[in-house]
């Protein structure tokens, strides 16, 4: 009897630790870390693949980060490029099998921004400059924006009303693979969701108050934000992500920013501000800070935090 009880209570325990191993999932940026920290809580853990200081754009999948991906049972991906070494990772099977991607851009199809901002001045110049033998350096390099004229920009994230539908795609798979923990997923879910309601208000509210709404960002990352809040983006300093403007293209900036009599321009924390800083004393502006939210240290609060700081930085630069 004795015997018995003690193979019993080994089987149990056995099976107590397999149905306790949470789920792994796996973020490709700190942003989307944090919408699925906030659904997970205790029942699942979640990762993200770039360190806190390297972001999307200059990843690259060492052994150490495929070991990860060949572990999680589920991906949260952004899509529309700006996670694409995700995509090619997957396309070669460094995941395990059973592996359920969630894309938060998937149902939002007939929502993306796929212009870039086109300057108010100078455009019949920038037209000419695409015949002139490539004297333009965005021009040579085109192909490495990850949103060009042919793409959707990627950021869609930026829109708290966007986050509420990647949030929802993230509650849909955690359901479907561990129904177990349901019920946790969802009231976590529903509260979380009922945060970034709040988030999306208080930005409104705060915005229209504003005496003005005219911007220029480091690059093209804020159209959507600015669509959602009636923000206008009159031009971004680097039309190509790391790709030094040409001297055409921030001549037609400038005459851009004068003409809109913009008082701000916007760097972000990833890039040094030395070319923005230079742009806004030559115009006599004030320089700003606007963050991504690409990089960073992943946490629950990673996104309504970053949010708000960006709504400070907008309130003390146009109010």
């Amino acid at each position: 009897m004795s015997l018995f009880r003690g193979c019993l209570i080994w089987m149990l325990a056995a099976l107590s630790g397999s149905a306790a191993e949470p789920l792994r999932v796996l973020a490709t940026l700190p942003a989307l870390h944090s919408w699925a920290a906030k659904v997970a809580g205790p029942d699942a853990v979640v990762d993200t693949l770039p360190s806190a200081s390297v972001g999307p754009h200059d990843f690259q999948f060492r052994p150490s980060d495929l070991r990860r991906l060949a572990r999680a049972d589920v991906v949260v991906m952004n899509g529309l490029g700006v996670d694409g070494w995700m995509d090619k990772a997957l396309r070669n099977n460094s995941a395990k099998p059973g592996l359920r991607v969630v894309t938060v851009a998937d149902g939002l199809k007939g929502q993306w921004i796929s212009e870039v901002p086109e300057l108010s001045v100078g455009s019949a110049d920038r037209e000419n400059s695409k015949h002139d033998g490539g004297s333009d350096k965005h021009a040579e390099k085109h192909d490495h924006h990850d949103h060009a004229e042919h793409g959707p920009n990627p950021h869609l994230w930026l829109d708290p009303v966007f986050a509420r539908h990647g949030v929802s795609n993230i509650l849909d798979t955690l359901v479907a693979l561990d129904p177990a923990h349901s019920d946790g997923y969802r009231s976590r879910a529903a509260a979380y969701l009922a945060e970034l309601e709040g988030l999306d208000a208080e930005i409104r509210s705060t915005v229209a108050r504003l005496r003005d709404r005219r911007i220029v960002t480091f690059h093209d990352a804020f159209p959507y934000f600015c669509r959602r809040y009636g923000l206008e983006l009159v031009g971004v300093v680097e039309e190509v992500p790391s790709v030094e403007p040409s001297p055409r293209y921030l001549t037609e900036l400038v005459a851009a920013i004068r003409k809109s009599k913009v008082r701000v321009v916007f760097s972000e924390p990833q890039f040094h501000p030395r070319l923005v800083r230079r742009l806004a004393e030559d115009l006599g502006i004030k320089v700003g800070e606007l963050d991504v939210l690409e990089t960073g240290t992943p946490s629950p609060g990673f996104y309504v935090e970053g949010q708000r700081r960006n709504l400070k930085a907008l309130e003390a630069a146009l109010r």
